[in-house]
């Protein structure tokens, strides 16, 4: 970790000046408004001619002969095995990686749906403001800091955060509430950027997306393949507030989190801390954490061992206590 020993001290004094590039409150809603996707139509599109298709198509449409029709007999394919072929390729070309744009939308109708299942928008724009402030700063120093996050607050006193894919991570203020430090805010946002950065539940949407066999939602901002954009959608929400994520990918977002707040500079044990802090409160027992979570003593003891990698002075890291509780003017 010596590589980055000037790095966390710099990256931390650019935090503490970084007020000056945000302009106003953060205003989460109107991220939500513009990729909320749109409700579908109750009379049908007109009708349009539809995109060309590709070549070889066209020339089994038209009757002529393609590349594998004419190819085929000399590889000694019979038509019908040619014929499972050509499907196998289409289904091939239907089913690239999602885009980053078909990314944010998936995520930011997940985003949605945690505000309208745990009490809305927290109303307090500078305490939004300072949140996005820490949480940006962690993913500029992220192994994905090329997409813009955007960190909102939701209005429940229990215990909850989450990330969906695009960028998009929302804590609760219950949550907040309970953290002691700066350190720790740093930690339990870098956790969900990690999920982020890591595309943790993209990789099990793209995966239940090519079992599923659903194509491209490229369409879907227009109003197009609603159905398919549900169908994934409903997925990633089970995933996110059913299911949860493989345990192994918590204990990487630990350790990756961890780290992202440490190359900024914080004290590596904030997103310990806080495990501890949850692990013996009793308001989780109302936390989603409880069923998509490992326990919360299973990833202290797991993180325990992975930050002992870290040099023993940066013990010495700010937890940035007094900055923290001014953002907090009544702490229950």
């Amino acid at each position: 970790m010596k590589r980055l020993s000037i790095l966390p001290i710099a990256a931390l004094f650019i935090l503490l000046g970084a007020q000056v590039t945000f302009s106003g409150p953060f205003d989460f809603g109107k991220i939500l408004k513009e990729i909320t996707p749109p409700k579908k139509p109750e009379k049908p599109a007109e009708k349009t001619e539809p995109p060309p298709a590709p070549a070889s198509s066209q020339n089994q449409s038209q009757g002529q002969p393609g590349l594998l029709d004419l190819g085929g007999p000399l590889l000694g394919l019979d038509s019908k095995t040619t014929g499972r072929i050509k499907q196998g390729l289409q289904g091939l070309q239907q089913l690239q990686p999602l885009t980053f744009e078909e990314e944010k939308e998936i995520g930011g109708s997940l985003a949605v749906e945690v505000f309208n299942r745990y009490g809305g928008a927290y109303p307090d724009a500078r305490l939004t403001r300072y949140v996005n402030l820490v949480g940006k700063s962690v993913a500029e120093l992220s192994d994905r800091p090329d997409i813009e996050y955007h960190f909102g607050i939701v209005n429940t006193p229990y215990p909850n955060a989450f990330a969906t894919p695009g960028g998009y991570v929302m804590v609760s203020i219950g949550l907040l509430q309970m953290l002691k430090n700066e350190a720790q805010l740093a930690g339990v946002l870098g956790h969900e950027i990690a999920h982020i950065s890591r595309k943790h539940a993209l990789s099990s949407i793209e995966e239940n997306r090519k079992l599923q066999g659903i194509g491209s939602i490229a369409t879907a901002a227009s109003g197009k393949q609603l159905e398919v954009l549900d169908q994934i959608i409903g997925f990633a929400s089970n995933l996110i507030f059913e299911t949860g994520l493989d345990p192994k990918l918590e204990y990487e977002a630990d350790r990756y989190g961890t780290e992202f707040a440490y190359r900024l500079g914080y004290n590596p044990n904030g997103l310990r801390e806080s495990l501890k802090i949850l692990g013996t409160s009793q308001k989780r027992t109302g936390s989603i954490f409880s069923k998509t979570h490992p326990s919360f003593e299973s990833r202290y003891k797991t993180l325990t061992q992975a930050i002992q990698r870290y040099d023993a002075k940066s013990g010495l890291f700010p937890v940035l206590e007094t900055r923290f509780h001014s953002y907090f003017p009544t702490q229950p």
